[in-house]
């Protein structure tokens, strides 16, 4: 009987994420049944029959059926679901990766959900992508909740964890099972790596053009920008002529010039129907684009192009070619691919190509994998899912990759909500009207940042354009009466509705150029004074997460600064990352997360943090080509790491582990967790002495001198 209660609540939440509410009955393409409800009625099902007559959980060659199986007919995909009452029955192994080396005997197959669920699936998966679930429990406050898939054609081998969690934040809606099935396909993981590695190469070429044709590095990003915000104008006429200029090769049109010695013209036109009509800027913000711009479009952008290459075949001068080519390499992939970090991958290898222009101003472009876990981990802090009513912000705003991931996560959040699509319509425009808010010093990448919103919908009314620490008092706004500037600070307090979640990855190591030889960081402009400033402008209560180097969780250096956050606000975890984590932007930084809850003293708080060692993020180095999920790792490591954070994996004092810090604490796992010495050998200790003795040698040799230049 305490069974049935297990599978009472799980139909009531395959009803709450948008499952048939009738039995055996479809809805969009998709039928659930009970137990082996397929067998018989108008809307049986041979095929689920045929292959589940030898599935018994006992192994004994008879027939076995899940306690719900779902079958979507329209894309060929089925869920298996399993239910216990007992939550001590709910799998065999803590860490979940150990299922891909076997299910265990008949016994642990019958009696544990997980090896069930997964026992049910291996009978699909020679015709379908099946998604394996698994709950126990019979209370909603204690609940277990853990998903897989196994694609088409594979074998536990090829098994992917999707959720591990409680009740109310797993089982997904079938769109987006079937979003992480697309995703997950040989296919789509090829197509995405042959297109990003199309933006690299073609990062490459852009440089290689601009220096051909005499454009300042410093100039390069903005000239870029430039662009790509006035291509987001569809319906300007400026848009128009390029789209029309372009040839067509099923039509047999020939290329056709229509800009000309009038680019610049229409290319202003374009800019300043964005901000005056479209999106009706605030004169701070016009004024400050205006004059960035100015200093860039100028008439020697008319003259005849130098370096012809297959990026640039179009267009009579330096700036149409560059426009034609801009609108086919990254305009087109941007609406093609709204789902894959076009314009981040495309400026990451942009910057590490124009030498120094990334280095100079610290600038670390974040990877999506990791702008995606700050969502993750800000939604467990948070302990709901983000949406309409979720108000995020990023001070260090870059080309807007943590504000994409968060738009991106609430959409589907959205998505999966029981309403209407018109309800769904209408909290998205929420989201991007009231949600996202981003503050860039820098022009050129304040206006990427605002190109890149507006092809995911708007956003950009809350971006500003000055400096984000508070010392500084950028101005982000003025009164059109007065003419009063109205500082970030100012700005944000008179919100209504506060930002309640702060991501950010800060400029690192803003050397004071008077002590560079010492690599002092400028006064207030430190890692930590971007966390600092961050942490205060959210609203009490507010999580706050940032990725900045492991010397900030541990120098003395910062130890005054660490000391002066912990008096406002409280830390609740820290954990250290891969260290080529940022390997294509060209940085050997090591990184840490900090996660802070804001307003509330550390010593007023639960004082115990978690620490962990992230090392391994399952992503490789391709040669020449940067580093990629190649093998589809990184959505079980991810999991395993939630789980970690959330207090669901075994105790492991070798690798994460909760502690209470006091103000003076280093705040690295490193310094608390056990050392592995089973992993180390000669060799290992052989290899550190070879670096340590090269490092000498380089220190006493090339001291003051610039080895990167």
């Amino acid at each position: 009987m305490s069974e049935e209660l297990t599978k009472g609540l799980v139909r009531k939440r395959l009803i709450d994420v948008g499952y048939p509410k009738n039995q055996n009955e479809y809805e969009d393409n998709i039928i659930c049944y009970k137990e082996d409800s397929y067998k018989s009625g108008i809307n049986s099902d041979k095929v689920l029959a045929s292959a589940f007559l030898k599935a018994s959980k006992k192994l004994t060659g008879n027939e076995g059926s899940p306690d719900y199986t779902i079958k979507d007919n329209k894309d060929d995909f089925v869920i298996v679901i399993e239910c216990k009452s007992n939550v001590d029955k709910h799998g065999t192994y803590e860490n979940l990766e150990n299922y891909k080396n076997g299910l265990g005997n008949d016994k642990e197959i019958s009696q544990y959900c997980i090896n069930g669920a997964l026992h049910y699936a291996t009978f699909l998966t020679y015709k379908y992508d099946v998604v394996a679930i698994a709950t126990s429990g019979v209370e909603e406050d204690n609940f277990k909740t853990t998903s897989f898939l196994i694609p088409k054609g594979g074998s536990l081998k090829d098994l992917i964890i999707l959720e591990d969690g409680e009740y109310e934040n797993t089982i997904m809606s079938a769109d987006e099972y079937k979003r992480i099935i697309i995703e997950n396909s040989l296919d789509y993981v090829r197509e995405k790596e042959i297109i990003y590695q199309e933006l690299k190469n073609y990062a490459n070429g852009c440089n290689n053009y601009l220096r051909a044709n005499q454009i300042d590095p410093k100039d390069r990003a903005g000239f870029i920008s430039a662009i790509v915000l006035a291509l987001t104008n569809k319906n300007s006429d400026f848009y128009k002529s390029v789209e029309r200029a372009m040839p067509n090769d099923y039509n047999k049109k020939p290329f056709s010039e229509e800009l000309g010695n009038n680019a610049i013209k229409r290319l202003w036109e374009s800019l300043e129907e964005i901000w005056s009509k479209i999106d009706n800027l605030p004169e701070i913000k016009k004024k400050k684009l205006r004059e960035y711009y100015s200093s860039i479009l100028l008439d020697n952008l008319l003259y005849y192009p130098e370096g012809e290459s297959k990026y640039f075949k179009y267009g009579d001068n330096i700036l149409t070619r560059f426009i034609y080519s801009i609108y086919k390499n990254i305009s087109i992939k941007l609406e093609q691919h709204s789902d894959m970090d076009i314009m981040g991958t495309f400026y990451t290898s942009f910057l590490k190509y124009a030498r120094g222009a990334a280095k100079d101003k610290g600038v670390v472009l974040t990877p999506k994998h990791i702008t995606e876990l700050f969502c993750d981990i800000a939604e467990y802090y948070l302990g709901k899912k983000m949406d309409e009513n979720t108000k995020v912000i990023d001070i260090c705003t870059g080309t807007g990759g943590f504000l994409i991931s968060a738009l991106n996560k609430m959409d589907r959040n959205i998505d999966n909500q029981k309403i209407s699509n018109d309800v769904k319509k209408e909290k998205k425009t929420l989201v991007r009207k009231n949600c996202l808010i981003g503050v860039e010093r820098e022009p050129s990448m304040f206006a990427l940042a605002y190109a890149n919103m507006r092809f995911h919908g708007d956003g950009k009314s809350n971006l500003y354009s000055c400096s984000s620490l508070l010392k500084d008092k950028g101005e982000a706004n003025e009164d059109f009466k007065t003419g009063r500037k109205i500082t970030l600070q100012e700005e944000i307090e008179s919100m209504e509705v506060k930002p309640i979640v702060g991501m950010i990855n800060p400029p690192y190591s803003l050397l004071n150029t008077k002590n560079k030889k010492e690599e002092q960081k400028q006064s207030g402009q430190s890692e930590l004074d971007f966390v600092y400033s961050m942490l205060e402008y959210l609203d009490k209560g507010g999580i706050g997460i940032a990725i900045v180097p492991m010397s900030c969780a541990s120098s003395k250096d910062d130890l005054k600064m660490r000391k002066k956050i912990l008096e406002k606000h409280t830390l609740l975890s820290v954990m250290t990352m891969p260290k080529k984590l940022f390997q294509d932007s060209h940085v050997g930084t090591s990184t840490c997360i900090m996660v802070f809850k804001a307003h509330i003293k550390h010593e007023d708080s639960n004082n115990n943090v978690f620490l962990a060692r992230w090392l391994d993020d399952g992503f490789v180095t391709v040669p020449h080509s940067g580093r990629f999920d190649k093998n589809g790792n990184w959505i079980s490591i991810k999991n395993e790491w939630l789980r970690e954070l959330k207090g669901l994996s075994k105790d492991n004092n070798k690798r994460f582990l909760r502690k209470e810090l006091k103000v003076n604490d280093e705040w690295l796992a490193e310094a608390y967790v056990e050392t592995d010495y089973s992993q180390l050998n000669d060799t290992d200790f052989i290899n550190q002495i070879k670096k340590y003795a090269l490092f000498k040698y380089l220190d006493e040799n090339f001291e003051g001198s610039d080895l990167d230049e």
